[in-house]
């Protein structure tokens, strides 16, 4: 019999032995090292403790669907939503278990007609609101079959900010960087900030609490980004640093945007994994994303990317040299959602587990 049950900490050898199955021991070492950060000291929590679904036969777990609290408001208000990440089986004995249920016709237990995966993903337990958002083809396939639906104007963008990486890297340093100042011509260009924007550093304090108070009820849904909330995202992960920028306005703030620079193998990528303004706040959202290309592209980074939702983020982005990020199947990855109950959503790249 296949047990489909919501998940604890107690299940955290198993679901680690899933993740390094799946991705490979590099990956489950992060989510070790990342587990009491995620799953015992994040504020939205209603308690400390690993939340999700697992998948177990024969005493073993052969399958686990992780759930992070979304933190969602509607129209200003709290509801109850999850972010439903790392849908992951262990191939070989979720094969041997679904023959051995065929075999039985087990009418007792979970209905595994449209698979395991499905399962994980119709428990109560992984909440009457879902969010998704990276996941693979496959995946895709399945949640589009049981009721998630596409976000419009949402999806992954990139853009080059610099050839002199690769270059240098293809031609040495002299000649890469003679050859990079003239291909650099052909990107497009960034503009000018038309507001003052300036590097925040030190924990997010009362003015970020009170710039969410005032624009959250403008959005009809967005995920929490009080101070509190920021300072775990931002402040607290246990491996990876953020920039944070902001437009002051006298003793508040007009908007903010945090940035993540990383090493991909040898070159430095950044990636805009925040941004929170009024939203119809054009200048704002320019001045910003403008402030992020130069920091990324001055700290040496080739590509920048970013994850949007909405026409006027999508707008911006594309104006300032950002084109969609396709996958190999040539088609984009968008947010997808179930239970939604209004159109549009605002979120980011740090929403769920990017960023």
């Amino acid at each position: 019999m296949i047990n489909i049950r919501p998940g604890t900490d107690e299940d955290k050898d198993g679901i680690l032995a899933i993740v390094e199955q799946v991705f490979g021991k590099g990956q489950a070492e992060r989510v070790a090292k990342n587990w009491h950060w995620q799953w015992h000291v994040d504020p939205r929590l209603e308690m400390p403790g690993y939340r999700g679904v697992v998948a177990v036969w024969r005493d073993q777990i052969i399958a686990s669907l992780s759930c992070i609290p979304a933190g969602l408001y509607i129209d200003g208000k709290p509801v109850e939503a999850y972010w439903c990440v790392d849908v992951l089986t262990h191939w070989g004995l979720t094969r041997q278990a679904l023959r051995e249920y065929k075999r039985s016709n087990d009418v007792a237990g979970a209905d595994l007609s449209r698979g395991i995966a499905a399962a994980l993903l119709d428990h109560p337990s992984a909440g009457p609101i879902q969010l998704a958002k990276h996941i693979a083809a496959s995946m895709k396939v399945i949640t589009l079959r049981i009721g998630f639906e596409e976000v419009p104007h949402s999806g992954s963008f990139s853009r080059r900010l610099s050839y002199q990486p690769s270059l240098q890297a293809t031609f040495g340093a002299t000649l890469g960087s003679i050859l990079s100042a003239a291909a650099n011509l052909s990107l497009a260009r960034i503009p000018q900030s038309k507001l003052p924007v300036e590097t925040f550093c030190g924990p997010f304090d009362a003015r970020f609490d009170r710039h969410w108070s005032e624009v959250k009820s403008s959005y009809a849904a967005i995920t929490l980004r009080d101070a509190a909330m920021l300072n775990w995202r931002y402040r607290a992960h246990p491996d990876t640093k953020y920039i944070t920028l902001v437009i002051p306005q006298e003793n508040e703030i007009r908007g903010y945007l945090v940035l993540s620079i990383w090493y991909s193998g040898p070159r430095l990528r950044a990636a805009v994994v925040d941004l929170l303004t009024w939203p119809d706040d054009s200048n704002a959202i320019e001045a910003l994303l403008a402030a992020a290309l130069r920091v990324a592209r001055n700290e040496g980074a080739s590509r920048i990317g970013c994850f949007v939702t909405g026409v006027l983020v999508e707008a911006h982005v594309k104006r300032l040299g950002f084109e969609p990020k396709l996958k190999k199947s040539n088609k984009a990855q968008p947010l997808i959602t179930r239970g939604l109950p209004v159109e549009g959503v605002y979120i980011t790249d740090g929403d769920g587990d990017g960023g």
